[in-house]
């Protein structure tokens, strides 16, 4: 048997994959995405028309602005909005994550019980998914594989950080189905220069992000204090 694969090598060719499955499912649920910005700005214009009036009435009747607050929780008219902006919210995450899901199943179980036995991200980095003694897995075996790979996620990826600590660099699903990664036979030890730089790339744009979200909070922060709100 060869090598097992590391977990960044794993997880770098897992990203593979899910860009590329984002993109082929980007067409099939397009249309849901640009439809629903409009219905969810008319129900949030609805929302915040119905704030306006309850603010209006409890400034005419000199309410007191926190027992006022306390007392829209209850209102019909906000309850049905958010309701509805729930619903709408819920429907559009249930048909992109049923979409991908489909898409993935099919991505994944096809690739890795072929006779390449590997998707076509992990292909590209020379890794290959097999049975305990090396031998290629069964449609079966992957399938389960695949499925078990909810556990994985359903523990807050700790199923998948598995396969950071232990010897066989195994992840959950794979202990589930009876499987390993391994080095494909030519592939090279050390991870390829083109997918160190893939995780930088992405470890730049998450720390990029989280840039922006902090400095956007410090400049509304710093204007809420020109303002004399705090």
């Amino acid at each position: 048997m060869n090598a097992p694969a590391g977990f960044w090598r794993r997880y770098a060719a897992y990203s593979v994959d899910a860009l590329a499955l984002c993109l082929i499912a980007l067409p099939l649920v397009w249309p849901r995405l640009s439809a629903a910005p409009a219905t969810l700005l008319g129900e949030l214009e609805r929302l915040q028309k119905r704030v306006w009036e309850l603010m209006d009435a409890a400034l005419g009747n000199a309410e007191n602005p926190y027992t006022a607050a306390l007392g829209w929780a209850n209102d019909p008219a906000l309850l049905a909005g958010f309701a509805a902006v729930s619903r709408q919210l819920l429907a559009l995450s249930a048909a992109i994550a049923a979409t991908l899901f489909a898409l993935a199943a099919l991505w994944f179980i096809a690739s890795e019980s072929s006779r390449w036995q590997a998707s076509p991200g992990k292909r590209l980095l020379g890794l290959r998914v097999t049975t305990l003694d090396g031998a290629r897995c069964s449609v079966g075996r992957i399938t389960l594989r695949f499925f078990a790979g909810i556990a994985s996620w359903a523990l807050l990826n700790l199923g998948h950080a598995m396969a950071g600590w232990n010897p066989g660099k195994r992840a959950l699903h794979d202990y589930i189905a009876g499987t390993r990664v391994e080095l494909a036979p030519g592939a090279p030890a050390a991870m390829p220069a083109a997918a160190r730089s893939w995780l930088l790339l992405q470890a730049a744009a998450a720390f990029g992000a989280l840039a922006f979200v902090m400095l956007r909070y410090l400049q509304l922060l710093q204007d809420a204090l020109d303002s004399g709100r705090y």
